[in-house]
């Protein structure tokens, strides 16, 4: 009797140590269900291109050392690794130039471009101080605004983007 108390009570206080918190805090229904695993991709499917002309800009001052692997990057190329986190600006109502940015942060790691919309002049205006990391514009939009004022200003990467169907 002593000896299956004995059992008993190891396997109780077993199930308290390991069981509860295995329970609480292991997806028990994922481990067993073969979903994703380590090999899996983290980002979901890139999204196809928008179609049409448009203008990246990326602020020179703020991105010396890895400016030629964003503009890589941006062009279309394989830019490799690049350790360093962006901060895109859109036209809050540039429907193909915000598909676009999402285009590109779906080609990158998960949190390394974060896509805000803003209001066109208040972009533009932003653009002009060099207070920007990344602007996506389609063209038409860039010509509404006249953001070609600032492609000879200096310090900012000015690049062409031309998708087609």
């Amino acid at each position: 009797m002593n000896k299956l108390r004995h059992v008993v009570v190891c396997v109780l206080a077993l199930f308290v140590i390991l069981g509860v918190p295995t329970l609480k805090y292991v997806d028990l229904s994922a481990a067993f269900s073969g979903g994703t695993d380590a090999v899996t991709q983290a980002t979901g499917e890139i999204p196809d291109a928008p179609s049409g002309e448009f203008i990246v800009l990326i602020n020179e001052e703020k991105h010396g050392d890895t400016l030629d692997q964003w503009e890589t990057f941006f062009s279309g190329g394989d830019a490799g690794v690049i350790l360093e986190d962006i901060d895109c600006m859109v036209v809050n109502y540039d429907a193909t130039g915000i598909q676009l940015a999402e285009r590109f942060q779906q080609r990158l790691p998960a949190n390394q471009m974060t896509v805000k919309k803003q209001d066109g002049t208040l972009l533009v205006s932003k653009t002009q101080e060099k207070a920007f990391d990344i602007v996506i514009l389609s063209k038409e939009i860039g010509d509404v605004y006249s953001i070609d004022t600032v492609k000879d200003s200096g310090d900012i990467s000015w690049i062409d983007i031309r998708e087609e169907e």
